[in-house]
């Protein structure tokens, strides 16, 4: 997020690793970086390096985010060492709160770059075999999650059933919103009729579920100055089908599979992974499940109180690349 909340200041991230982890801050920076989360970087007395992250704590994120840290945590601790978890504090646990209204994840700072998504097939094919590497470990001993149909999309429908109640106004995008929102709807029913066939396909298909990132792009993962890959960003891991991941790894972009030569990048995959081949229609699955929930969060924000900032331009901006659903879906005929 590019702007640190109001009501989580330095003070509380330091008071927090004093208190929890026994770490003496000396240095605390917000970090402008990601989406979703808070970031600060920590300097130590000790000259230790730190990154925390914050979210705001709710009874069904909190839960969520135990556990997914629980899985990242478990999987560093058999041995793979690429996977970026938290640090468990004094009494072995891997989120605290920091304020009333938030929790914190502390983890080891990573001196490196991230790895050029786009530009780079054999850094894209890094990526593709740590992930290979992933879905090749055993899923038995972790306590992931495991993935369902349909995340964020009880909201958005929702937001379709009451569209008509009564214009968005609680902020400066409301009413652009709800004016694309209203014009976008017809091809965003589209799009939830088509997940729901091929979410049908998926459940006559045999194949062995794997523990899965969730979205390895080349913002999530970190190369370090040793040139190993790294996953950060480890909170939405799950058990899966393995086009969970492969889908924006053979795609490059969130919006339409890019026309690229993924010979190099799927050859790396099975390295680590094994002699799986993706199955198309479950690329399409995670990608209309992926756009459905952008959507969903983007007009949750809209239709409810909001301000002008740097982060909600953003988020206008995201919102305008998946709608008219159209834009990216050109395939699906909106009825009139």
């Amino acid at each position: 997020m590019l702007e640190a909340p109001e009501d989580l200041t330095a003070e509380h991230i330091s008071a927090a690793l004093r208190t929890w982890w026994g770490v003496d801050p000396v240095d605390v920076n917000y970090a402008a970086v990601g989406h979703g989360s808070h970031n600060w970087i920590v300097l130590a007395a000790d000259a230790t390096r730190w990154f925390v992250k914050a979210d705001r704590k709710g009874e069904d994120t909190s839960a969520f985010f135990h556990s997914t840290y629980e899985t990242a945590a478990v999987l560093r601790d058999c041995g793979l060492d690429f996977v970026h978890a938290a640090v468990r504090d004094r009494s072995g646990q891997l989120r605290r709160e920091a304020s009333p209204s938030w929790e914190i994840g502390v983890f080891p700072f990573i001196d490196g770059r991230n790895p050029d998504f786009h530009g780079s097939a054999a850094e894209r094919a890094q990526i593709a075999e740590t992930i290979g590497r992933l879905h090749a470990h055993p899923p038995t001993a972790v306590p992931a999650l495991r993935w369902e149909p349909g995340y964020s999309q009880p909201e958005l429908r929702q937001l379709l059933a009451t569209i008509r109640d009564r214009p968005w106004s609680r902020g400066p995008y409301a009413q652009a919103a709800y004016d694309l929102f209203t014009t976008s709807a017809p091809g965003i029913e589209e799009l939830f009729t088509l997940q729901g066939h091929l979410v049908d396909r998926l459940r006559r298909a045999v194949d062995p579920w794997v523990i899965t990132h969730g979205e390895p792009h080349g913002g999530n993962t970190m190369l370090d100055l040793a040139k190993e890959i790294h996953l950060i960003d480890c909170n939405a891991m799950m058990l899966a089908p393995r086009e969970r991941d492969l889908w924006l790894l053979l795609y490059v972009g969130h919006e339409v599979p890019l026309d690229v030569d993924n010979t190099e990048v799927l050859a790396a995959y099975q390295r680590g992974a094994g002699p799986f081949a993706p199955r198309p229609f479950v690329l399409e699955l995670f990608r209309a499940e992926w756009h459905l929930s952008e959507i969903s969060g983007y007009l949750q924000e809209f239709s409810t109180l909001h301000g002008d900032s740097e982060d909600a331009a953003n988020d206008w901006h995201y919102l305008n690349r998946y709608l008219p659903v159209t834009r990216n879906w050109p395939e699906i005929r909106v009825r009139t």
